[in-house]
């Protein structure tokens, strides 16, 4: 028995040693590396782990910051030189009106169809001031736009081929403004190229009250005015509400007719004028009229001297070339250096410009002629710079 009791404990003291040794050589192989640290969060997947952690990246097309290394504009589009394809022997523009904004090519039928319009104009001395200012050409011939025409402005270094100096061009509007000089008074002559355009238009309170010429020409979309009929004006103070004569604004009749020693221009559906006398039957065609006196041009030809209107004061005329083309005059008057003219002279400067119909409107302080919102002539009272009250305008 007791024999037997010692050979169980021998055994289990050899399977307790064997087990220790076990024990002892696993944890030399495997070293504590393998420990896991309590304080340590193993993630499952590190990649995405750092693609929230890090900043994310921006799409440089989202930034505010220019893209400064790659230009958004066409370097074609700006006026400076391509010196990277710049051809042997070439220089880049020159600053100024011709670095900072040049002049496109225009082709010669553009040219010639600029001449053929602004027919009056000296090309020779007109091509030599654009080569000077080449960024009046910056839209081409058919947009060309300069007006030095306001008061107090010196005009352009340009003539016409009659010898007068150019005040505007407006090639879109198919407008040419020029001053002239009339018995020592400025005058200032109009060519409006497309008389498809023209309209004589009511003041707003046409029978009752009147409107100065910048507000009617304003109200009816025009960029070019000019004074028409008369009216009645007792002592000089009318408010231009009652017209003189009778007048027709598209196609509406206003006032009585005057009689046969008075004129009547009338603008037809053809958009010609004609002259007849007051007191006649309308053409059936006629659109717009408006009767005064003197008739200055009929048919080509000037008329014989009035009676009246032959003293020294501001005038205004209207009338129409052989081209169809409008031309409106208004001289300054009432000033030591502009005391105005007869109305006589009219009629022979439209002459130069192939003037062949032509008449008298309302002149003194209520000669007037308006362009882009301004007054192109000083009126005869300093006082109302912008002209009377007027029951009517020709507004182009």
């Amino acid at each position: 028995m007791v024999r037997k009791q010692i050979a169980i404990l021998l055994t289990c003291i050899l399977i307790a040693g064997m087990l220790i040794g076990c024990a002892h050589q696993q944890t030399t192989e495997s070293g504590p590396s393998e420990v896991p640290s309590p304080t340590i969060v193993r993630t499952e997947a590190p990649a995405e782990t750092d693609s929230v952690t890090e900043a994310p990246v921006t799409d440089p097309a989202e930034t505010d910051a220019p893209e400064t290394d790659v230009p958004e504009t066409d370097p074609t589009e700006t006026g400076a030189p391509e010196t990277d394809t710049q051809e042997p022997g070439k220089t880049p523009a020159a600053s100024g009106d011709a670095g900072s904004n040049p002049a496109p090519e225009s082709s010669e039928e553009e040219r010639n169809a600029f001449y053929d319009s602004f027919w009056e104009l000296d090309r020779d001395e007109t091509e030599a001031w654009l080569a000077e200012h080449p960024r009046i050409l910056s839209k081409g011939y058919k947009g060309i736009l300069v007006d030095e025409s306001g008061l107090g402005q010196d005009g352009l270094d340009i003539h016409t081929k009659q010898g007068h100096q150019v005040l505007a061009i407006d090639a879109a509007n198919g407008i040419l403004i020029v001053r002239a000089y009339l018995n020592r008074s400025r005058a200032v002559l109009v060519i409006a190229q497309n008389p498809s355009r023209l309209r004589l238009c009511a003041a707003a309170g046409i029978g009752s009250y009147g409107e100065q010429i910048g507000s009617i020409c304003s109200r009816n979309g025009g960029v070019l005015a000019m004074t028409g009929s008369g009216f009645d004006d007792p002592n000089g103070r009318g408010n231009g509400g009652s017209v003189y004569g009778m007048c027709v604004c598209g196609g509406r009749t206003y006032g009585s007719s005057l009689t046969s020693d008075w004129f009547r221009m009338e603008l037809l559906s053809s958009n010609r004028f004609i002259i007849t006398r007051a007191g006649t039957a309308l053409n059936a065609s006629t659109t717009d009229a408006m009767e005064f006196q003197p008739a200055l041009l009929i048919g080509g030809a000037t008329q014989g001297s009035p009676s009246t209107w032959t003293d020294n004061q501001p005038r205004a005329g209207i009338g129409q070339n052989s081209r169809g083309e409008i031309l409106m005059c208004a001289v300054e008057g009432r000033y030591a250096d502009s005391p105005g003219c007869s109305v006589t002279l009219l009629g022979p400067l439209m002459q130069q410009y192939g003037g062949v119909t032509a008449m008298s409107t309302d002149g003194g302080t209520t000669a007037m002629v308006w362009y882009r919102g301004k007054p192109i002539i000083r009126c005869s009272n300093p006082r109302t710079p912008n002209g009377r009250y007027l029951p009517n305008a020709w507004v182009y």
